[in-house]
């Protein structure tokens, strides 16, 4: 579109153009529109970027914690005026090549965004989008399947126990299920306990103090037509916010909102706002419990957190300062904040919450400790209230001011998007202070010469930080102390609440009302089983698959007998490094330390730095150092891969030589010596680990099962699996200063890993920048020593099927099933992979999570690592997922596979082969590519056979592989100890070896 017609006041489709502002930051130009009959906003950021995004949200401000935004945001998907199939969101997601899908409940809004590189992909899913968000059907069976429903145990027999059953209800019961999940939600109800309980004492009479997801013990409250009342109050153009970025053209983005959605609206409604915090006159302080295994050890299982209500984020300025001041308390281990709760001993790890929080329209910080004891509440706070004191009357010095405006400056100039596309990273970045004040613009556009300038101006004319401590924080009443504590009989009690209040139910049903459960009951299972005509949705053909893998161009060399690949990449002038050494000749004693060693390289001090100052220097000049172990397959065999440490470091171009002489220190001498840090960093870990078993249960689950079945799978579960959990937290059970083993084993791989013999590195930047790196990478280079080169020989490895139950403290399941399949160049890995994706769509999906309440049914085929798995996401059922999967396999070796099915399949295999990534993601993916002999050809030859396979040969490979190999398949399930004792009992002659976590 010619850029004189994006002149502010000037009219397209409807829509008025309001203002155009030049982000040169992230290289785009931004226009902001109003439509002119019902007052929808919308932005669109016009870059080069090819993976458009779309998003369309709402201001949702629930005031009860029944989880209605949370199930409505699931339920509009579910059918639509013009697509009224059952799942037309899961049912695009194979017609289709996007590379992002997915829709979002935060705590005062509720988002559908999605990306694709493609054009008629693109217009297909806003198609689909927009006719979800303002036309859905809102089915009483679709809600009943989404968000909560009686039912009997066994649906036709009505004299079986009552159950509550739904998706959302499910989910909400494993998200609940860690008290790091319950710290996070109590305090601002963004998605977990801690932050939830908290938010009724921060945000008491607000939208804030409620549970947007939903509270499992007040879902069933909600009523089908509460949900639709929602819908019609939140979900009119007048509370809409539409976003798009990327290459595409505004003008038929216009076109398309305006003639699908908006056109069918009257004028603007009631504005729908939240109201300022009713502020507290005193501190408030609050305990509170959450359930845990009976059998575990109760010690240092509590959480303490402050939390204080700072300024609105519609205060740009004072928001960033915030940020900058959250930054020097608590920004890296010398930060004075985090250093004196860590070295109080007091707690093992800063709580999950501690930090600035500017998602809400009134902000929040928020400091404290897990892995503690109750009795240690008011020695925490006094420890931070202290903290605080000397912070507002020392200040802080220049070069930490300068430091943590740096880390402001470097998050905001990064190109990331490898987890999710960086557009819609910038779009969660503004998408609150554009709700609550009108302005899209400032949460992207990091003004030096505006804010920054005047910050060091403030800084520079008086206390300035020492004055927004006192402001915001010690004079600061509305205060918040929570500590949450463990309780062992808290499950059984809630457990039994439901159950009483069930059979309550169940004894107040007439047989009419109990005829009426089953007819539903019946009614939902039809549904689910009935076959659709899907012909309503859009969808691609194979043609518009891209024919050819884009490739990541590198030029090679040797630096002092170093290969190094230099990758030239739009990195918005951030220079990313990384450094690949070999593992393979550390004894298999000492391998499983590897983990551990990378942890604590870059948390340790170096080179005659201690580790405070290690801390400062890195975050001085670069955007932080990491290391990390991993394991690079072999396309060619499954019997040789490559387990390899990464060192990465990135800093901005003006700062990459103060990074290398970092990386330097780092790799020469690392000092492993204070074992107090040890001991800091190991619990610090520990906590983490134990933090991430409730959202990840079914990647354990299937790193267990896939141990036993290559060579591969078993490093990845000793190095990231259950294995490494236990290892930790025996190792974090020991006191200080019995850990002397532990740093000599430390110093021992240092000297055996960080070396040139078997390294690799990649640089990534401009082109124009690597005359300016080559010095320093040449300097960094000349002070390495040689390290050890030579091999062990490998060990023998035997696949073997295994039955595994681990016992964890989750209220739900996760349920693997693993097969050993072929290496990436084996004729049959092509449609293995598009096999998973038929298996999913056409059969989990319906089966685990439509009839069995679970949050996810998956099936995937890895053609590198050479797997097949099933499993299941937070699953109320155990024996008959298990069951389902045998039925899974005889349903994918006799089916029909008609061909749109098949190209479905091929198209979502492509959707996730050819999902973009960042600047840097691309580089370090070629790295890895280039290491592991995974060639342009070979890749390109895989995407020949994707494109070749048919019906025979999916019915080939699912009797090969799944049949055929289903004795030889693993099965692991992680869940909670009683769950798997029950099913022991059910599963009689194939019972699970069960063992605790």
């Amino acid at each position: 579109m010619p850029h004189n017609t994006l002149t502010p006041g000037n009219s397209l489709h409807g829509f008025t153009i309001v203002e155009t502002i030049s982000l040169s930051e992230i290289n785009a130009q931004m226009i902001q529109l109003r439509h002119n009959k019902t007052g929808a906003r919308m932005v669109h950021l016009e870059t080069t970027d090819d993976n458009n995004l779309f998003g369309v949200g709402f201001h949702t401000t629930p005031m009860d914690s029944t989880g209605v935004a949370h199930i409505l945001e699931h339920t509009v998907l579910c059918g639509s005026r013009n697509y009224p199939v059952r799942d037309p969101f899961f049912s695009m997601l194979k017609r289709s090549l996007n590379t992002f899908m997915n829709a979002l409940t935060a705590s005062d809004w509720t988002l559908y965004p999605f990306s694709s590189q493609n054009e008629k992909d693109f217009y297909n899913l806003m198609a689909v989008y927009l006719d979800a968000a303002f036309f859905p059907r809102l089915l009483e069976r679709d809600f009943s399947q989404e968000g909560h429903r009686l039912e009997f145990q066994d649906p036709e027999n009505s004299d079986s126990p009552l159950e509550y059953k739904g998706v959302v209800y499910n989910e909400m019961k494993g998200a609940m299920a860690d008290a790091g999940s319950l710290c996070h939600r109590r305090l601002s109800n963004a998605g977990s306990l801690c932050h939830r309980r908290l938010s009724k004492a921060l945000y008491p009479t607000t939208t804030y103090g409620k549970n947007s997801g939903g509270e499992p013990s007040d879902i069933p409250d909600l009523t089908w037509n509460q949900l639709k009342e929602f819908h019609a109050t939140y979900y009119h153009p007048s509370n809409a916010y539409f976003f798009t970025c990327g290459n595409l053209p505004l003008e038929k983005h216009l076109e398309t909102i305006e003639n699908l959605a908006l056109r069918h609206f009257d004028g603007e409604r009631s504005h729908i706002s939240v109201p300022d915090e009713v502020r507290y006159d005193t501190p408030q302080q609050l305990t509170e419990t959450f359930p845990i295994d009976p059998t575990e050890p109760q010690q240092n299982k509590a959480m303490v957190q402050m939390a204080w209500l700072t300024c609105p984020a519609a205060d740009n300025f004072n928001r960033v300062a915030m940020q900058v001041l959250s930054t020097l308390l608590l920004g890296n281990p010398a930060a004075p904040l985090y250093k004196a709760l860590i070295e109080s001993k007091l707690g093992q790890n800063l709580s999950p919450v501690t930090g600035y929080h500017d998602d809400n329209r009134e902000t929040f910080f928020a400091a404290g400790l897990q892995g503690t004891e109750k009795e240690n509440s008011e020695r925490i706070e006094e420890i931070i209230l202290a903290t605080l004191e000397t912070a507002a009357r020392d200040g802080f010095a220049e070069e930490r001011i300068e430091a943590a405006i740096h880390q402001l400056e470097f998050s905001h100039r990064e190109v990331t998007g490898d987890q999710y596309p960086y557009a819609l990273i910038l779009l969660m970045r503004m998408l609150g202070p554009w709700i609550h004040s009108g302005d899209p613009v400032s949460p992207l556009l990091l003004d030096l010469d505006r804010d920054l300038k005047r910050l060091r101006q403030e800084v520079a004319a008086g206390p300035f930080f020492q004055n927004l401590i006192k402001r915001y924080l010690l004079d600061n009443s509305h205060r918040v102390t929570l500590t949450l504590t463990p309780d062992p009989q808290q499950k059984e009690r809630e457990e039994k609440l439901v159950a009483e209040k069930l059979k309550k139910i169940a004894q107040a049903l007439s047989p009419r009302d109990k005829e009426e459960i089953v007819r539903k009951a019946r009614e939902l299972q039809l549904s689910q089983e009935s076959e659709e005509d899907l012909s309503v949705l859009p969808t691609l053909e194979l043609d518009d698959i891209p024919a050819q893998e884009k490739p990541v161009d590198f030029h090679s060399d040797s630096v002092k007998n170093i290969p190094v690949f230099w990758f030239d990449q739009p990195t918005n002038g951030i220079v990313y490094f990384s450094a690949q050494v070999e593992t393979g000749h550390i004894p298999a004693e000492k391998r499983a330390f590897i983990p551990l060693f990378c942890a604590l390289l870059t948390q340790v001090g170096a080179a005659g730095f201690s580790y405070l100052e290690m801390a400062e220097r890195m975050s001085a000049a670069t955007g932080g150092i990491r290391a990390s172990a991993s394991v690079l397959e072999d396309p060619q065999s499954m019997d040789h891969p490559r387990a390899v440490v990464s060192i990465r470091g990135k800093a901005l171009l003006r700062n990459q030589a103060q990074m290398f002489d970092i990386l330097a220190d780092i790799f020469t001498a690392p000092d492993f010596t204070d074992l107090a840090r040890l001991h800091t960093v190991i619990n610090q870990l520990k906590t983490n680990l134990e933090n991430s078993i409730p959202g990840s249960g079914h990647t354990y689950a299937s790193r267990i099962a896939a141990s036993h079945l290559t060579v591969g799978g078993q490093q990845r579960e000793v190095w990231t699996g259950i294995s490494q959990v236990r290892c930790i937290k025996e190792i974090a059970a020991r006191k200080a200063e019995d850990l002397a083993d532990i740093a000599a084993t430390m110093a021992e791989l240092a000297r055996q890993l960080l070396g040139s013999a078997t390294m690799r590195c990649a640089v990534t930047a401009e082109a124009s920048t690597f005359a300016e790196i080559g010095p320093s990478v040449t300097g960094f280079f000349e002070r390495l020593p040689e390290g050890t080169a030579s091999e062990l020989p490998s060990g023998s490895f035997a696949p073997q099927p295994t039955r595994r139950g681990c016992a964890a403290a989750v209220p739900v399941s996760y349920v693997a099933r693993v097969f050993r399949t072929v290496p990436y160049i084996h004729t049959d890995s092509a449609s293995l992979l598009v096999l998973s994706k038929i298996l999913r769509a056409g059969f989990l999906h319906r089966e685990i999570r439509e009839k069995g309440g679970a949050y996810g049914g998956m099936a995937g085929s890895d053609p590198e690592a050479g797997i097949f798995s099933m499993l299941s996401y937070r699953d109320p059922h155990l024996v008959r997922t298990l069951k389902v999967y045998e039925e899974a396999v005889e349903w994918a070796r006799k089916e029909d596979y008609t061909d749109e099915e098949i190209k479905e399949a091929i198209l979502a295999a492509f959707s996730d082969l050819d999902r973009p990534l960042s600047p840097s993601g691309k580089a370090s993916r070629e790295f890895n590519n280039q290491y592991q002999h995974l060639s342009l050809e070979m890749r390109q030859t895989f995407r020949k056979k994707l494109l070749e396979v048919t019906q025979k040969s999916l019915r080939d490979v699912a009797e090969r592989y799944l049949k055929q190999g289903w004795s030889a398949s693993a099965v692991a399930v992680l869940s909670g100890e009683e769950l798997l004792q029950h099913a022991n009992a059910d599963l009689k002659d194939a019972p699970l070896t069960l063992e605790k976590i």
